[in-house]
């Protein structure tokens, strides 16, 4: 499908007749750049293209019922319905191959106004000959058959609705009806569903056996266990995603946290921790220092002292010596040590005033040697000073001083961690991020447990599906022995047997492509050169996973939100290649949130590559003059919306602002 020309009469806010040309040079020229600021009416021309296709199934409606007239009512130039006007209506020209063969179509749509509501009326011309009703329900069928609703909105690419999809993590599921779409897949699995429910028609229930009873419930038993499979896989991906989220989101506000100088709870234990071996660390030394001061100090300062008192001390034991010799022996106790001598023959010595001069002699000659006692000290004393000069070799003046600056810097460490720990206790920001981190941890804690509680689940759910299959196959197989196999049940059997086959081994093969077509585009919208190098989608889950070159999984959440936005691009245009269809891209709002880097890949290399015609809608702030530049060689039409107030129309330029002229 290719869209030639669209002309729009008082529809939104064009009040009057107006005809956009809407072709393409093939490849070489394949853009239509609409531009406009917000508000001009460029959505308009997105609404109107779908609803000339669609009619009520543009807005979910399967008739024209009063919710569609009312949604028409609103979307009629206001103007127009004031000067009661009669004249509303969209007419589309499209191209379209079938048979290998070019068809031209005029889709013409108009709305007159009746006393209550609205009436619609709808012509297809085909190579500029009317269509009959027949035909063109015939038409309308195969348009919707080949090119659905749900397809058309995969090809129109809201930058908003691009950025929620990212945002709200909700890739998976978009890819999932993409692919049912892009790939015609839906298609069978509404053949099946029309098959199931066509076997549990009473008509046919009444006339199976037995045996073709059970495979019915088993099948029904089968596809509800499936399906709840399915959908606790895809509650264990968004919890997996959410975790991953909840982690990033822990990591970045603890990085920030510490950034602004706050402190987690192991952090202040770990300074509590430290404070205190500084305390005591300072006690200890301080205690050992003042017993230093008071004990050993002053007998350092009179250290000369002490050793002249020691060798006082040293003499007075031989006073002492003395006074015990003369106390010991007494006159009458020498005598009789001479006496002794005496009668052994050793001395000669009669006259005892002789032995009291020896005796006293002795004793003379022993005092003469010694100095007069000054302090008569006991043993005890003698040693508490021996003790204190043996302690006086070790004293270390300089120990003491060092002790002082030691202290010093303990305090000051001291001071610096309590004021860390008062300053964070009392900063309200920090407290704030500090509930945040509490909160994101909780959450943690609470998607941890949600997603065993579910694992657990989906391995039961695996095993009793697993079971049911096999019992299944069993009945299958006993019915083909039975030969009761031509039936409709059986036949109706086998085409859902096949289908689901089908679509299982269809969208491997399809998932595979896109895989590579991906990589392919990433690599060349990234700047990150080799940034991703391989692409995975899930094939029941589509959740979707980037590597690198060393096989490392690249988490999405480290993306850049420009980044984000090209991987699902560059995944939905993998996804149309893959499909082999003729689609037209529609881009509003689509370089917005993108850096200029990533504006230029995307218009040298990701637009030129998306087919034949591509439609861009786009204020000057996306396509400004650099990027106009850069774009222009692949530009077919140009147009500019300008909304007037002053006559509340729009004014329809053939230039793109004015840097184009």
């Amino acid at each position: 499908m290719k869209f030639i020309r669209l002309r729009l009469t008082n529809i939104g806010a064009y009040h009057g007749s107006y005809d956009f040309d809407l072709r393409t040079d093939s490849n070489q020229q394949n853009v239509v750049l609409f531009g406009g600021k917000n508000g001009a009416g460029k959505t308009t021309i997105l609404e109107s293209v779908k609803l000339a296709l669609f009619g009520p199934l543009a807005y979910g409606y399967k008739s024209e019922s009063v919710p569609y007239f009312d949604k028409i009512h609103s979307k009629l130039n206001k103007i127009a319905k004031k000067h009661q006007e009669q004249r509303f209506q969209i007419i589309l020209d499209l191209e379209i191959i079938e048979d290998f063969q070019k068809n031209y179509y005029t889709l013409l749509r108009s709305w007159s106004p009746t006393k209550s509501s609205l009436k619609e009326d709808f012509t297809v011309l085909r190579n500029r000959v009317e269509l009959s009703n027949l035909e063109r329900e015939y038409f309308q069928n195969k348009l919707r058959e080949n090119t659905p609703p749900q397809l058309m909105d995969l090809c129109l690419f809201d930058g908003e609705k691009i950025s929620q999809v990212i945002s709200d993590e909700v890739l998976s599921d978009y890819l999932r009806e993409s692919a049912k779409v892009m790939f015609n897949l839906d298609l069978f699995e509404n053949l099946e569903l029309d098959l199931q429910s066509y076997l549990k028609q009473e008509n046919i229930q009444n006339t199976l056996t037995t045996d073709q009873q059970e495979i019915v419930d088993l099948s029904s038993r089968h596809e509800s266990l499936q399906t709840r499979k399915d959908k606790y896989l895809s509650e264990i991906h968004q919890l997996e995603q959410e975790l991953e989220n909840n982690q990033a989101l822990h990591k970045e506000l603890i990085k920030n946290y510490e950034t602004y100088g706050g402190l987690l709870k192991e952090q202040r234990e770990a300074l509590l921790r430290e404070l205190n071996e500084l305390e005591l660390n300072r006690k200890t030394m301080m205690e050992s220092t003042r017993e230093t001061l008071s004990s050993l100090l002053p007998f350092a300062l009179v250290n000369s002292q002490l050793l002249e008192i020691q060798k006082q001390m040293q003499n007075e034991i031989k006073n002492e010596l003395v006074e015990n010799v003369d106390e010991l022996f007494k006159p009458d106790g020498f005598q009789y040590i001479i006496n002794q001598l005496q009668e052994k023959g050793s001395i000669s010595l009669n006259d005892s005033n002789a032995v009291t001069q020896l005796r006293d002699e002795l004793v003379s000659f022993l005092s003469d040697q010694l100095p007069a006692p000054i302090h008569r000290a006991s043993f005890e004393q003698r040693t508490e000073i021996q003790s204190m000069l043996v302690q006086l070799m070790d004293f270390d003046a300089k120990s003491l001083k060092e002790n002082f600056k030691r202290n010093t810097e303990l305090i000051k460490r001291s001071q610096k961690i309590r004021k860390k720990l008062s300053d964070n206790d009392e900063t309200s920001e920090l407290h704030e991020l500090l509930q945040n981190i509490s909160t994101a941890q909780s959450s943690i804690t609470m998607i941890d447990h949600n997603l065993a509680q579910k694992k657990i689940i989906q391995l039961d759910l695996e095993r009793e599906i697993t079971e049911v299959a096999q019992k299944l196959a069993a009945a299958k197989e006993k019915q083909i022995r039975n030969k009761k196999n031509e039936n409709i049940f059986a036949i109706s059997s086998r085409v859902v047997d096949v289908s689901k086959q089908f679509r299982k081994i269809q969208l491997t093969k399809k998932l595979q492509e896109v895989e590579m077509e991906a990589v392919k585009m990433l690599r060349q919208l990234f700047r990150k050169e080799l940034f991703v190098v391989r692409v995975w989608i899930h094939p029941e889950t589509f959740q979707l996973r980037l590597y690198d070159s060393l096989n490392e999984e690249i988490l999405k959440d480290s993306l850049s939100a420009g980044e984000k936005q090209i991987l699902l691009l560059s995944t939905m245009w993998a996804m149309a290649k893959s499909s082999n269809r003729r689609l037209p891209f529609v881009f509003d709002t689509l370089l917005g949130r993108l850096d200029q880097t990533h504006k230029k890949s995307i218009i040298q290399h990701f637009i030129p590559k998306c087919g034949e015609q591509v439609i861009i809608l786009s204020t000057d702030s996306e396509v400004d003059e650099e990027h106009y530049q850069l774009i222009l060689p692949i530009v077919a039409k140009n147009y500019l919306l300008d909304y007037s107030t002053s006559d509340s129309t729009v004014h329809v330029h053939d230039q793109y602002f004015q840097f184009s002229r």
